[in-house]
């Protein structure tokens, strides 16, 4: 699934919504600040999304004279949701914007849900970090490429403890 779709269906989840108002949310919310979503692009994603049998629609007046088209997600759609959104926020990948969605929205997901994927995708930042360290060792040869290394480190290492903040935060919330 593409990002928009996720964002999309995840925005579903709790409301109804037209396209336009999908719009307005993108546009408060400052959504396109980490994906790229056009007003054209909505419309698009929303009929693939109805072609693929994850929402229906259905027409309903409007102030006037004209009708809105409002979408709403199927019940067994919600699932799909919940892991992609697991997904986006577990798995480390080279799109940071990934698991930005996927954490946007992570209040759709449990407590222990939250904590998996997040301890997953900790897990795969340190691993990535040790490859790195033993890159470092045996591929630099010069200062430049050291300091390209260590500034990658570096940004891995405050990921990881921004990572533990959370787990922990998570894990002292009282859910529901």
């Amino acid at each position: 699934m593409t990002q928009i779709e996720i964002i999309l269906l995840a925005l579903l989840y709790d409301k109804d919504c037209h396209g336009y108002e999908f719009e307005q949310i993108i546009e408060k919310e400052k959504m396109r600040m980490w994906t790229h979503i056009g007003f054209s692009s909505i419309y698009n994603a929303l009929n693939k999304l109805e072609h693929c049998d994850y929402i229906v629609s259905r027409l309903e007046k409007g102030n006037g004279s004209s009708s809105k088209r409002v979408y709403s997600i199927k019940d067994e759609s919600k699932k799909i949701v919940k892991e992609n959104i697991k997904k986006m926020i577990s798995e480390y990948k080279s799109n940071p914007n990934d698991f930005k969605i996927g954490f946007i929205f992570s209040y759709l997901l449990s407590k222990d849900e939250l904590t998996e994927a997040l301890t997953k995708h900790k897990e795969s930042l340190i691993e990535r970090k040790e490859n790195l360290n033993n890159e470092q060792l045996n591929v630099v040869r010069s200062e430049e490429r050291k300091a390209l290394f260590e500034r990658t480190i570096a940004f891995l290492e405050t990921d990881i403890l921004w990572l533990d903040k959370c787990i922990k935060q998570n894990s002292n919330i009282n859910y529901k």
